[in-house]
């Protein structure tokens, strides 16, 4: 963003924000917005609301930052890509192959020293990011990876408080549960990604990561709710919602980045045995209760309570 966006932005906020919120709903039915979304220049008036979270009299000096919070995704030091493969990886020591890695993210936070959280106020693209949800997206459709899919994101971009003592960053696997049952048809992006979506509980894949091990064996990790009754018409209720918050020391804001190790994600996996047929009957994780292969899996993305992610050997950490 150019210093005149910028500083137009924060005009248009720290007006707003003088005035209370009343004058959001009083200036909103001004301003009409296209339907492909807000216009150049200017915030949408939820982007506008999620503006007004920030603390006021920091972005009243101007005090404001856009920061671009980088994610790799990696097997080990080398960068996950769809037209290689790596060898003796999980506890088969066999070789794979990525076939796609999606994944969603929300409510994005970076963390002072004295715990203090403050939310990244996403960039309202109109396709990447839309409210406090972003899709990243590490696979760009050659090779293996035949998904139709070529664009690649690997980024979350949006505005903070200009500090110099972040020291973590905090974020959801997953989408808001009153986004979550939308109809898929009818969603604006990044939600209207069809491959993310999971007809059998109407709702959306979190992160979904397909390979093929011992080169013609698909193991697909895919993060959903689970437990879910109904329909998006009359509402949908779910037993086990499975949105992990991950929370990450050691960051430094344009110098770290978050990576997502699939080599540490599948450190003890026996890729030879999952999906014996009987007693587990899909070769992978999707998130189905009596799954086996879930729970050691659903330990590396924050399920079961915060997940406080470090070192080498950790799916997701910070570089």
């Amino acid at each position: 963003m150019n210093e005149s966006r910028k500083a137009e932005r924060l005009e248009l906020l720290t007006g707003t924000a003088a005035r209370g919120p009343s004058a959001v709903a009083e200036l909103a039915p001004r301003r009409r917005l296209s339907a492909g979304g807000p216009r150049p220049g200017l915030p949408s008036w939820t982007h506008l609301l999620l503006l007004l979270a920030l603390p006021t009299p920091l972005l009243a000096c101007g005090e404001a930052r856009q920061l671009s919070l980088p994610f790799a995704a990696q097997v080990h030091n080398k960068p996950l890509r769809c037209d290689a493969s790596y060898e003796k990886i999980g506890a088969s020591r066999t070789s794979l192959q990525l076939q796609d890695f999606k994944a969603y993210v929300r409510d994005v936070a970076l963390v002072r020293e004295n715990g203090a959280r403050y939310p990244l106020v996403l960039e309202q693209d109109g396709h990447w990011q839309r409210d406090t949800v972003a899709l990243l997206d590490f696979e760009d459709g050659t090779g293996n990876c035949n998904t139709g899919s070529p664009e690649l994101r690997t980024e979350v971009v949006g505005l903070v408080p200009d500090l110099d003592d972040y020291t973590g960053v905090e974020f959801t696997l997953g989408v808001p549960p009153e986004l979550n049952h939308k109809n898929v048809e009818w969603v604006d992006p990044p939600l209207d990604v069809r491959s993310m979506w999971w007809s059998l509980t109407n709702g959306y894949r979190f992160l979904r990561l397909d390979v093929r091990a011992g080169g013609n064996r698909p193991y697909a990790f895919h993060v959903r709710a689970d437990g879910c009754t109904g329909t998006p018409d009359i509402g949908v209720h779910c037993s086990a919602e499975n949105q992990g918050t991950v929370f990450l020391t050691g960051f430094v804001p344009g110098q770290s980045r978050v990576v997502f190790d699939v080599a540490a994600l599948f450190a003890h996996t026996d890729f030879e045995s999952s999906g014996d047929g009987t007693t587990d009957p899909v070769a992978g994780c999707l998130s189905s209760a009596d799954d086996p292969e879930c729970a050691a899996l659903f330990g590396q993305i924050g399920l079961g309570g915060p997940h406080a992610a470090s070192g080498a050997d950790a799916f997701i950490r910070v570089e």
